[in-house]
């Protein structure tokens, strides 16, 4: 039986392969920097955690006179420890996110073209390791069981195209971008994030 971890793999191969006959594609990497805002459970919160996550991106090029909209597909891998608060849950995290985000060009100035987008993210999320943690800081009781489930987001992001070459479809593309990432099914990983991306 496949994992999800593998199945999520293989529908990303998949879509990412269909794409690369389109004109104009763009493929490239990202950073990003999470700050994950704290989860509540039955035994407390969690904590929250400033981290990276890295991933690889599928797009086309935008420009205000050329094409306004596009689709930012992303597919992002995140693991990390999550120290607990006072009274809190500690717990370990390993996130797979792909992400789906219609953007669109408000202008073009020069090598810029900054852009909006509002769109969904889902991903499989495991919690391992898990403890509950005195007021003092130290774990105690009984280790609790992990968690995995499937997690839906809403994202919202503003960003820049930063064209390398005076073309709008200009090969060479760094995107400095802002999401921010609302939980709504399953209390899952959000908050806000900084990108960077470098596509070709």
């Amino acid at each position: 039986m496949l994992k999800p971890i593998n199945v999520g793999l293989i529908s990303v191969v998949c879509l990412f392969s269909s794409f690369a006959v389109a004109k104009g594609e763009r493929y490239g990497i990202s950073v990003n920097m999470l700050a994950i805002e704290s989860m509540e459970y039955d035994q407390g919160s969690s904590g929250q955690k400033d981290s990276l996550r890295y991933g690889i991106v599928h797009t086309r090029p935008i420009d205000k006179n050329n094409n306004r909209w596009r689709w930012w597909l992303g597919f992002n891998y995140l693991s990390e420890q999550i120290e607990a608060p006072s009274n809190g849950v500690y717990q370990e995290v390993t996130n797979y996110e792909f992400r789906v985000v219609p953007q669109f060009a408000l202008d073009s100035w020069s090598i810029f073209t900054p852009y909006i987008g509002a769109g969904l993210s889902a991903g499989f999320s495991q919690y391992s390791n898990r403890w509950e943690v005195d007021k003092d800081g130290y774990k105690y009781g009984n280790q609790l069981d992990d968690v995995e489930q499937f997690e839906l987001g809403a994202v919202a992001t503003i960003g820049s195209v930063i064209k390398l070459g005076s073309s709008p479809d200009a090969h060479l593309q760094i995107i400095p971008q802002v999401s921010y990432i609302h939980p709504v099914y399953n209390s899952g990983l959000g908050g806000v994030e900084l990108t960077v991306s470098l596509l070709f």
